[in-house]
């Protein structure tokens, strides 16, 4: 397999490239105008959140190894298997969790209430 953008999702949608330019201008917003509202112990609790998200994330998608992809799939390959163990006998959708919970914390680090919502 090959290493692209695509294996890192930065182009994932239009509307994904929106949400992230978004949040990019709330944070300059708050950065120059804000600092003084910046709370460290909500930082903390994203970092926090961040990392248990990312862990979610990670050890879902090295549980499903060659099963799992970033993209819904329409059509099974040969080599699918369903995944019904660790995480996954938890969790429906333990990826998608992950990255919900990474999502949200990463706008708490960056402090940014709106883009947090």
């Amino acid at each position: 397999k090959e290493l692209s953008a695509d294996s890192f999702m930065v182009n994932h949608s239009k509307v994904y490239t929106a949400a992230a330019l978004i949040s990019w201008v709330e944070f300059a917003i708050r950065f120059i105008f804000f600092r003084q509202y910046y709370d460290n112990r909500v930082v903390a609790a994203g970092l926090a959140i961040c990392v248990i998200g990312q862990g979610l994330r990670s050890t879902a998608m090295a549980q499903c190894g060659e099963s799992f992809n970033h993209y819904i799939q329409r059509d099974k390959k040969e080599n699918h298997r369903l995944i019904t163990t660790g995480v996954y006998s938890i969790l429906r959708h333990p990826s998608y969790v992950g990255f919900y919970y990474w999502a949200v914390a990463t706008q708490m680090v960056l402090g940014n209430p709106l883009s947090g919502l």
